[in-house]
């Protein structure tokens, strides 16, 4: 070539965004490994050593030619897999911000009917009531789970972290989750072992997270036993622990805890409903805080869920 060698051109094709998907054949009387080494390198897909054999040329080019198609084949599958996959999250997003308005409505009418300010309710009435109110409340969750997935998925989810006591926000949920643990006879016990608490953290995505990890453990453990919220910090970081007394993980269904509508083997104690999508979300939240959640089984029969947060957020 008279400007320039073959190892030059594959530099150049290399960078040449017309060129750098065409497979590049050096023909060549090289024959050392350096030579053939520094051409790969460059960007050389094959080569060809010196005198030219038509069947090795054509079998060659015909198997590049093949190698290409197929990679553009794909490339565009992939694109439409990309295409479809977006549809489908905007689709789940409008179609779970349009359930959410009236399940709230149903709630709240509901809720109001159980005040009894329209007058008592018979017991019968009362159970139909208490029925609806909890429905309700677990069609909201799923709707409000789906909506993160969705959110998640679009990358579009915001986050807005403020220094705040990450004790506070477990005492809120023990309050929220408390009268379900009564019900089923399940203690819910706060054990503090940090010095300080105080964390960098969106308040709602956090309290999501650990709301989630003391349902679960509330609806996987049998009647009259203890959940433990053990807390514990070091200079970088503040932990939650929920421990519970139910059967714990199956050893091979580890694997499925964080994927979307993943979820075990093991059915809620009560027939409480489970969609497996809030552990999910939980990690999705953990990894946009830059933490961790971590799953594993107790030496003494349950399991274990730790979610840690850095003090301070990594991008800071």
């Amino acid at each position: 070539m008279p400007e320039m060698d073959g190892i030059e051109f594959c530099s150049y094709a290399s960078l040449n965004p017309r060129l750098e998907e065409i497979p590049i054949i050096m023909f060549t009387g090289l024959s050392n490994m350096d030579s053939l080494s520094q051409a790969y390198e460059a960007g050389a897909d094959d080569y060809i050593i010196k005198p030219l054999r038509q069947v090795e040329l054509i079998s060659r080019v015909e198997h590049h030619i093949d190698e290409y198609r197929q990679k553009r084949e794909a490339l565009d599958r992939i694109q439409k897999l990309d295409k479809q996959n977006e549809s489908k999250t905007k689709f789940l997003g409008v179609a779970s911000h349009d359930l959410r308005n009236p399940l709230v409505s149903i709630r709240g009418i509901s809720q109001y009917l159980d005040s009894e300010k329209f007058g008592p309710l018979k017991e019968g009435q009362k159970e139909l009531v208490t029925t609806i109110i909890q429905a309700s409340e677990s069609m909201l969750t799923l709707v409000e789970d789906l909506m993160d997935v969705s959110m998640f998925e679009s990358g579009q989810i915001p986050l807005s972290p403020e220094v705040q006591s990450f004790e506070e926000l477990i005492d809120h949920a023990i309050t929220l989750h408390s009268a379900n643990a009564s019900n089923k006879g399940i203690q819910l016990e706060k054990v503090n072992r940090a010095k300080d608490t105080a964390a960098k953290l969106d308040e709602k995505l956090v309290s999501r997270v650990i709301d989630n990890l003391i349902s679960n453990a509330v609806k996987f453990s049998n009647r009259d036993t203890h959940v433990k919220l053990l807390i514990e910090d070091d200079d970088i970081t503040v932990t939650l622990k929920v421990e519970d007394e139910g059967p714990g993980i199956p050893e091979k269904e580890f694997h499925a805890l964080f994927k979307g509508f993943g979820r075990t083997s093991n059915m809620p104690t009560s027939g409480e409903s489970s969609s497996g999508i809030g552990l999910f979300v939980c990690h999705r939240i953990m990894q946009r805080h830059g933490g961790d959640i971590l799953a594993e089984n107790r030496s003494e029969g349950g399991a274990r869920f730790a979610i840690t947060f850095k003090r301070k957020l990594t991008d800071e």
